[in-house]
């Protein structure tokens, strides 16, 4: 069975060839995505999340390698790929002082349904993000949660296949997550819609996904079930800094936390949230400036390997 979408080698250069600042965000990104699936792509800020979605959408085009979805490439599909696709942001930036069912109809005229049928679309949508009593509010007078129930009812106008959500609950109380989670479960579960969403939250994930592809400086570090990608290979983390020399001292102070070893450029986070810990240090070290060159899972047998060599080394 041909997978709905089929990323392969996508490597993206920003700059031109003449250009001094070329910037490499992805670097031969490959996997595939079934139908029905829900699928997180999780990674501290920069990691390069945001530029796959674009170019799923077909916002962003490859350097190499390309990207395909029910059997269509994207590059020379721009108009039918974007019929199949329903965009949520993280945060709803247009139509701020249009009412919401004026807006949900204007999409739904855009998505090429008729006038009665777009009323009806309109109805459908409100109730399902139960925001039927409210629809003559414009999303600027809306709570954060309201405002993106709002855009899950936009992304999801005529329909489509697959569905990208871009850090879709990242602002919204915990109450407010389980809601939009519980709407998208429930609309996807009777629907067999494919769900991919970028998140740097391990909560969020765990509430949003069933499959994990941890990115890392554009590249696919990890990638397998949520619970297996999380209980089995992520205790303990390996965070590598740019810097030769940092000053322990000042990162120390800067990170926080209790669970962590430094050693020299290197960072080691030892939790069972551990993942979700090397995502906030890391935020945080960027923060301060303190560039990050990777991190990693790492892998206890790396370690003994290693004193073992050096051992050796001494002892001849």
């Amino acid at each position: 069975m041909e997978p709905l979408i089929k990323v392969d080698g996508l490597t993206k250069i920003f700059g031109t060839y003449l250009s001094r600042a070329r910037v490499t965000s992805l670097r031969d990104i490959n996997f595939d995505v079934k139908k029905g699936e829900r699928v997180c792509l999780f990674g501290p800020n920069g990691a390069g999340k945001s530029t796959i979605m674009k170019a799923i959408m077909g916002l962003v085009n490859p350097t190499k390698g390309s990207i395909s979805i029910n059997g269509l490439n994207v590059r020379k599909n721009p108009i039918e790929i974007k019929r199949m696709i329903g965009y949520l942001p993280s945060d709803l930036n247009f139509y701020l002082d249009t009412p919401c069912r004026n807006s949900l109809y204007h999409f739904a005229l855009l998505r090429g349904l008729t006038n009665i049928d777009a009323k009806e679309e309109v109805k459908r949508l409100l109730d399902l993000v139960e925001l039927t009593k409210w629809w003559d509010l414009p999303p600027k007078l809306m709570s954060s949660g309201m405002r993106q129930r709002f855009s899950l009812a936009l992304a999801l106008v005529g329909d489509p296949p697959l569905i990208l959500f871009d850090e879709p609950i990242a602002f919204i109380d915990v109450q407010g997550k389980m809601k939009i989670y519980q709407m998208v479960h429930n609309y996807i579960k009777e629907s067999e819609k494919t769900v991919v969403m970028s998140t740097h939250n391990i909560q969020d994930a765990l509430i949003m996904s069933d499959r994990l592809i941890v990115i890392d400086k554009g590249q696919v570090i990890l990638d397998g079930p949520i619970t297996e990608v999380i209980n089995e290979k992520c205790r303990l983390m390996e965070i590598i800094l740019s810097e030769d020399k940092p000053k322990e001292k000042e990162i120390e102070k800067i990170i926080g936390e209790k669970d962590i070893e430094i050693s020299g450029r290197k960072i080691l986070v030892r939790s069972d949230d551990a993942l979700q810990i090397s995502i906030m240090i890391i935020n945080k070290l960027q923060e301060n400036k303190i560039p990050v060159f990777s991190f990693r899972p790492f892998v206890e047998q790396r370690r003994k390997q290693s004193n073992n060599t050096k051992e050796n080394g001494n002892n001849e």
